[in-house]
């Protein structure tokens, strides 16, 4: 789960990064407020895959009174947001668990009101986390829950960012920024790297590929991955007057973190449930004697031309 951690750290609200800075928006945003309308408070609310628990951000702005509690694998903090919000909120209690498995979680029988998951419980064994997520529902309680499927937006997405990763070009570019480090490292003056051959051949080679990539930005055509990639890349040089130290760990942790969201995006396609999954996580879901269980498709647009995943929803 690290590279989840990687990610966390980096203090995004949701999943989607950069693209949600705030917490949820859209349709992620009116199906939890949806589901809000609906609880009363107070409330004992579990969040499943909490990440830095974006779902808390609309519970204090409704001034939903009870307990959050978020559980999730990876090392996990609260968002800039909802901390922010936290220091005004007298009727709501928050609590994030991190490293805490979904198949087993740390809650007793019967003590929560609303389980929720937004993008989170696919990715544990459903085998085990859905009788648990039911198991610590109180009678009358409600699990709602949208997970990945195959055929979404977002796992199309996913599979684009797979095709994208050029392991060779990524290759060259942090080997010719490690020739032209080094070479700072020996000459100590950053204006002396242009008397450097083996710096100068270094940049040339690099800002080949650099063309290559930003020739199209195109966010259809282009590839989105790269131009990201060389855009950090390209970074480095604005930092040639920081310490031989602060330079290494850059260009080291440029190829971590794009190892780190590979791993991410592989994840999250696994992660995405077809038809035929939908159908056994009905039946896991049925067994465990709930009032009622529902599985539909969630759209991402009100046209509902964008399937963004499915919504799993049980009354206890």
């Amino acid at each position: 789960m690290e590279p989840w951690t990687s990610f966390w750290e980096h203090g995004h609200s949701t999943t989607f990064g950069d693209f949600f800075k705030d917490g949820y928006a859209g349709a992620i945003k009116s199906w939890w407020e949806k589901i809000l309308r609906q609880t009363t408070p107070p409330a004992d609310i579990l969040d499943i895959g909490c990440g830095n628990a974006a779902l808390l951000i609309e519970l204090l702005e409704q001034r939903i009174s009870g307990t959050y509690t978020g559980v999730d694998l990876a090392s996990v903090r609260f968002n800039e947001v909802a901390k922010q919000k936290l220091k005004q909120s007298t009727g709501l209690s928050a609590l994030l668990k991190s490293h805490t498995n979904a198949e087993d979680l740390p809650l007793k029988s019967e003590s929560i009101d609303l389980a929720a998951s937004v993008f989170g419980i696919e990715y544990s064994d459903l085998r085990k986390s859905l009788p648990e997520a039911i198991r610590v529902l109180r009678p009358n309680g409600v699990f709602h829950a949208l997970v990945h499927a195959d055929e979404s937006v977002i796992s199309t997405m996913s599979a684009r960012a797979l095709s994208e990763f050029q392991d060779a070009d990524m290759g060259s570019i942090v080997d010719n920024l490690k020739v032209i480090d080094q070479q700072l490292n020996e000459l100590r003056v950053p204006a002396r790297l242009k008397q450097s051959r083996p710096s100068e051949a270094a940049r040339t080679n690099l800002n080949g590929l650099a063309q290559k990539y930003m020739s199209n930005l195109n966010p259809d055509t282009g590839n989105a991955i790269m131009i990201q990639f060389v855009g950090d890349a390209l970074k480095y040089f604005k930092m040639l007057n920081q310490s031989d130290t602060i330079r290494a760990q850059y260009i080291d942790g440029i190829e971590a973190e794009f190892q780190a969201s590979r791993q991410r995006y592989t994840a999250m396609a696994a992660a995405a449930q077809s038809e035929t999954d939908i159908m056994s996580i009905r039946t896991i879901l049925q067994q465990q004697n709930c009032a009622a269980v529902s599985v539909e498709k969630f759209f991402a647009d009100e046209e509902q031309r964008e399937l963004g995943g499915w919504h799993i929803s049980v009354h206890k």
